[in-house]
């Protein structure tokens, strides 16, 4: 078989930090080749051609192989996501139909290893909404799988909607008080705006009922992680890429996913599509409760969208060095802007 490798894509800001430098490295590219050409060989494969360090940023890197059944896939995550590899497998054994199925893992180490899926959604698929409504069932359809048969692994935060509120202000003070050049730091004015925001979250956040328990909330169904399997002839989306994942109100997924729609065709859902994608949501999950009352707490999880992105940026601070802090430290002060923004 003939395995057409892609071309690496450009390193970014971060290239001089300690991880993509790491990753980068000659010694560590001879031990995880070593590990994956003896996955492979347990199972019968080998690689065919020169391997390609696909992406790398501080947060993770991807490496793809070339073998004699077609390219595969090799992840390894910064030491603040490193649960992602036993989340992938555990999710894989109750849903294999809606996620990546592993070829090998390595939990301690975070390395994970998966088969090629083919093409992700593209900009024509995000601006249809047929396909918005394909998506959103398949997401509905997982987290019913999955709810309340895959147990968070160690290092997956737990965050209560009534707890959001205060983790916010407790991260916007910490910041506040650090010193004026460190590149987390915030202005006076911006805490104020955090506080503001926090208190309305709380307020949001009080209705929201005890009817879903807090479980996996994915917090990044993004079109770019999810591959668009249409061998049958129909779209079957599969899902991949959790280690943003948290453990809190699982229906902030879906927000998350419709915060990207918008993102990608650059353009608000209209009122009719957006109200057609949350009865879609919702009509799939067949939760056995009051429709209204689940109506409104999918409505008030939405303002949790962005605290969420927040408090899972959170676990790779500790394993940053100044150049990723520096480089980097716009992504969760734009998570915390945007929080003070949901509102207006």
């Amino acid at each position: 078989m003939v395995c057409e490798v892609p071309e690496a894509r450009p390193l970014g800001p971060d290239a001089e930090g300690q991880w993509v430098r790491r990753w980068g490295s000659a010694g560590w590219e001879r031990e995880v080749d070593a590990w994956v050409g003896q996955r492979l060989g347990e199972r019968g494969r080998r690689v065919v051609g020169a391997a390609v360090t696909y992406r790398a940023r501080f947060w993770s890197v991807v490496r793809c192989y070339p073998t004699d059944e077609g390219l595969v896939w090799f992840k390894e995550n910064n030491p603040g996501h490193r649960f992602e590899a036993g989340l992938v497998a555990a999710m894989a054994e109750v849903a294999p139909e809606y996620v990546v199925v592993p070829i090998a893992v390595n939990r301690e180490r975070s390395w994970l290893l998966t088969d090629d899926q083919g093409a992700t959604l593209t900009q024509v698929d995000v601006a249809d909404q047929a396909t918005r409504r394909t998506v959103v069932r398949a997401v509905a359809r997982m987290q019913r799988a999955l709810h309340g048969r895959v147990a968070a692994p160690p290092g997956v935060i737990e965050l209560a909607p009534s707890a959001a509120g205060e983790r916010v202000r407790a991260v916007a003070r910490e910041w506040a008080a650090l010193p004026s050049a460190h590149p987390l730091r915030i202005a006076p004015e911006l805490l104020d705006r955090v506080e503001e925001a926090a208190d309305v979250l709380d307020r949001r956040t009080a209705s929201i009922s005890d009817l879903v328990p807090l479980d996996l909330e994915v917090n990044d169904v993004y079109p770019a992680n999810i591959f668009a399997d249409r061998t049958t002839g129909v779209l079957r989306p599969r899902f991949f890429d959790f280690g943003n994942t948290l453990w809190a109100h699982p229906f902030v997924t879906l927000h998350g996913f419709l915060d990207s729609v918008a993102e990608w065709t650059r353009a608000p859902l209209s009122p009719k599509d957006h109200a057609d994608l949350l009865t879609t949501y919702l009509t799939t999950w067949h939760l056995d409760a009051d429709p209204a009352v689940l109506r409104e707490d999918l409505e008030a999880t939405r303002p949790l969208l962005h605290a969420h992105r927040l408090i899972s940026w959170l676990r790779l601070i500790p394993y940053a060095d100044p150049t990723e802090l520096r480089t980097r430290a716009r992504i969760p002060l734009t998570y915390l802007t945007a929080i003070t923004q949901m509102w207006r």
